[in-house]
């Protein structure tokens, strides 16, 4: 057997869960481990600049960090069943619901969790058991709540504080119907076979939602979703299957991606403005902050307020790119369907200042 890769990471961390699904999708060998706080503050931030998880360590030491990363590498190692499609449509709707689970549904994430009592404290044991397991229950505890307040001061930075809260619950209720009327059909997002989109969405519906005690009843009249959910935490029981033949995307898919155009997409289009200013204010400069001040946005129809994380526009290239490698000819029938799911503009964006990933950052390119 190979050796497996060690995944650093915590079960409610949902980019945890995004990678382990992969792992078990993949049947590429593993090994979970739950990193102490002393581990994160220390070894975790040495290796990659921050306190983040997951981080993988390779068979032959190496580190890796951010979920989508991790996974471009291991597709190119791991070439069996993959999870990005080969055809055009397909493969940018696959990258768009990426960027929907990874950065759009952080929201909803962080608001049930600790805005459900029991979610919350849930939680709390949970940071406690994980972040110090060798300190009596009551400093457990302690310490699980110090971490609480650092997880909640994300909340205003990602705008789901004040009115946006009825947003944010407006929209992932509408999301678990939408996609438990898509399962009702198919397997995965695309078909028999899961792609980029189904571990992104699956990481913070899993690991948050489904998962905490507060907001598990999201999912009481969610049937499908729910056995969507099984089939990622078991993949043996659907292998075998493929995506969708003639480069098709599911009609029950387009409520979804139209909520993310109209919506997440213009929230991206202001922070490709605003790297795009930023990289005139300083010419010469290659790195960029990870945030560029804030903006209004819109979830679930209540607009509020939220930073731009410059990493958003990171995401947006990847489909973007796939669409404007395509022939003019090869361009027509991905035009008539983004036409249908609201997507035109992204024919039309415009990065004059690409980002580049090095050393787990972001830079100018």
């Amino acid at each position: 057997m190979s050796m497996p890769y060690r995944v650093l990471g915590w079960a409610v961390s949902p980019y945890t869960q995004k990678i382990v699904a992969y792992l078990k999708y993949k049947n590429i060998p593993y090994k979970e481990e739950a990193p102490s706080l002393f581990t994160l503050a220390t070894k975790i931030k040495k290796k990659v600049g921050k306190i983040v998880m997951p981080t993988v360590i390779t068979p032959d030491g190496q580190w890796l960090q951010d979920s989508t990363e991790i996974i471009d590498r291991l597709e190119k190692q791991f070439t069996d069943k993959p999870v990005i499609p080969s055809t055009p449509a397909q493969r940018i709707a696959s990258h768009l619901l990426e960027t929907h689970g990874d950065e759009w549904l952080i929201m909803p994430a962080l608001h049930y969790r600790w805005s459900k009592p029991k979610s919350a404290d849930f939680a709390i044991d949970e940071f406690g058991r994980y972040g110090a397991p060798w300190l009596p229950g009551f400093l457990r505890r302690l310490c699980g709540v110090h971490l609480s307040k650092m997880m909640k001061a994300h909340l205003p930075r990602v705008g789901a504080v004040g009115d946006t809260r009825e947003g944010v619950e407006i929209f992932t209720e509408s999301l678990i119907a939408q996609l438990n009327t898509h399962f009702e059909q198919y397997d995965y997002l695309l078909g028999g076979h899961p792609c980029l989109g189904d571990f992104a969405l699956f990481g913070p519906l899993y690991a948050h939602l489904y998962r905490d005690p507060g907001s598990a009843y999201l999912f009481e009249q969610a049937p499908h979703t729910v056995a969507w959910i099984g089939r990622l935490l078991n993949p043996s029981t659907t292998e075998g299957g493929s995506f969708l033949p003639n480069d098709e995307v599911p009609e029950t898919l387009t409520p979804i991606l139209q909520t993310f155009f109209q919506e997440q997409f213009v929230y991206i289009q202001q922070v490709v403005s605003t790297v795009d200013n930023y990289a005139q204010e300083h010419i010469g400069k290659k790195a960029i902050r990870r945030t560029l001040g804030t903006t209004p946005f819109s979830i679930g129809g209540v607009g509020g307020e939220r930073i731009l994380y410059t990493f958003a526009q990171w995401k947006i290239q990847r489909a973007l790119d796939c669409y404007q490698a395509l022939s003019e000819g090869g361009k027509a029938p991905v035009n008539a369907w983004l036409d249908r799911v609201d997507g035109s503009e992204l024919k039309n964006l415009k990065i004059k200042h690409r980002l580049i990933r090095k050393n787990f950052r972001e830079f100018l390119e």
